[in-house]
């Protein structure tokens, strides 16, 4: 049975992390204010996560003792921050710029699952702590706030080990204290080789940090409502290929990246996950080349492009409004709805189904066929790039897929129902799809259904899937898992 004292424990310790990183960002607000606004906006945005930060250090120093010993106990911590976390962040939200409770949550959810999908109409009106705050939430939601608490607090990290466990799972290095450590090292290499490319093409330091913060994360919230559009200008082709090329690298495999920087170039080539990411991203691209091949609209593909790789990577960087994409042909949506499901690969920052478990989905349907014209006594080794899995190893994939075809479709036939019955014309079940895809892979891409003034009941449904998809259904499986037994229990 899980201990609750391990558990609060562990949601205080990651609560305390995400105050303190909150109190960093605005004592750093204060000191660079350009004006007298931004000065009282960041005053104001401290002074919360002051109070915060002293309410619950006595709690986390009480508790430092406990430590969460099982992976229920993980899994349950990881539920219930996921839900605290965006919740603490919502007050800010709320006392720096007025936001109602709803808006000022799903900001915050969107936020810290690296999602991009925002009730701010026009950001480059906010204050710069309220933009910075936005992308750090990204930063340090995507790469996880279990990391950045082990690393802060490494004394601390046996509270939140089995944490660790449930949220990311992998290791580059023997301990997951220095696993930790390295990807925070990798992660802020690329956030300043990102700022540096931001800046060749045009953006002011402000502006490249929290791009390539956003953008290494895969999470795409942008300082201006245009997104990167506002800088591409339809000709800086330096900041639409930095961009690329950031999102991309977000989008790879941390232990793949490890490879790389130990010069195992060959191994990293080799990769199933960095072959199946270029692989199904050549297959996307054709698809949209053939498409403008055929209807002439050659004019269109670079955006085309664009946004489709900022959907596979799970993004959501746009160039230009939501109405680019509202404008796009149903097919040109298809296929980035489907880029947007794929998603980038796993111990990444980016969300959808992912490559390994769409790689081994498609070899399974070779393998099924193959076992109809092999003989009975034939032993099939089950080969999944440098490594091999078992029969076993394919009923979870295929779980986690159906599992996420099941919510992508049943979230878009309510948001689409929704729509219709509240009267909100224009939108069709395609529009619902992609908004949808977005929130469950946690994108940001946007054709504007999510608006401040969206119905109620279709934030909700954003938001339930905004969380499904950032905890991989971890939430969900916990809670069939506990019916399951509890019934048999009876």
């Amino acid at each position: 049975m899980a201990s609750l004292a391990n558990v609060v424990a562990a949601t205080i310790f990651l609560l305390l992390t995400v105050s303190f990183v909150g109190l960093v960002v605005g004592a750093v607000s204060i000191l660079t204010a350009a004006n007298h606004r931004d000065y009282v906006a960041a005053l104001k945005f401290t002074e919360y996560y002051a109070m915060t930060t002293l309410g619950l250090a006595p709690a986390a120093f009480l508790l430092r003792k406990r430590t969460v010993t099982s992976i229920l106990e993980g899994f349950i911590v990881v539920s219930v921050s996921w839900l605290l976390i965006p919740l603490l962040s919502a007050f800010s939200y709320m006392i720096t710029i007025r936001m109602d409770f709803v808006d000022a949550f799903f900001e915050s959810l969107s936020g810290f699952s690296g999602t991009g999908l925002t009730m701010i109409a026009r950001p480059e009106l906010c204050p710069h702590v309220v933009l910075l705050w936005r992308a750090v939430t990204q930063w340090v939601g995507e790469l996880g706030v279990v990391v950045f608490a082990g690393t802060l607090l490494p004394r601390l990290h046996r509270v939140i080990h089995s944490v660790y466990i449930v949220e990311r799972g992998e290791r580059i290095a023997p301990t997951i204290i220095n696993t930790m450590r390295k990807l925070i090292a990798i992660y802020v290499l690329y956030t300043a080789i990102g700022t540096f490319l931001f800046m060749l093409g045009g953006m002011n330091l402000f502006d490249a940090l929290t791009h390539s913060m956003t953008a290494i994360a895969t999470g795409g919230m942008s300082t201006n409502s245009l997104s990167i559009g506002y800088w591409f200008h339809g000709n800086n082709w330096m900041i639409y290929w930095s961009s690329i090329v950031i999102m991309i690298l977000g989008a790879l495999n941390f232990a793949d990246h490890d490879l790389l920087f130990r010069g195992r170039i060959r191994e990293f080539l080799s990769s199933v996950e960095v072959k199946g990411f270029f692989g199904f991203m050549a297959f996307f691209t054709a698809l949209l080349a053939g498409y403008a091949f055929l209807t002439h609209h050659f004019a269109a593909l670079p955006r085309w492009f664009y946004h489709m790789v900022s959907g596979y990577t799970t993004t959501g960087f746009q160039l230009g409004s939501s109405q680019i994409l509202f404008r796009d042909p149903d097919f040109v949506k298809m296929v980035i709805i489907l880029s947007m499901i794929v998603g980038g690969a796993t111990f990444s920052t980016a969300g959808g189904i992912k490559i390994r478990r769409a790689v081994i989905a498609l070899k399974s349907i070779v393998w099924s066929s193959a076992r109809t014209f092999a003989p009975p006594t034939m032993v099939m080794k089950l080969r999944v790039g440098r490594g091999y899995i078992d029969e076993s190893d394919i009923i979870p994939v295929m779980t986690f897929i159906a599992t996420y075809l099941v919510t992508l479709v049943g979230i878009a036939l309510f948001i689409n129902a929704t729509l219709v019955a509240y009267g909100i014309k224009g939108f069709t079940f395609v529009d619902a799809l992609f908004e949808t895809a977005s929130a469950l892979s946690c994108v940001g891409l946007s054709v504007g259904i999510t608006s401040a003034t969206t119905p109620l009941a279709v934030k909700i449904a954003l938001m339930v899937a905004m969380y499904l998809g950032r905890l991989e259904f971890a939430p969900l499986y916990l809670a069939m898992g506990w019916g399951y037994i509890s019934k048999k229990a009876l």
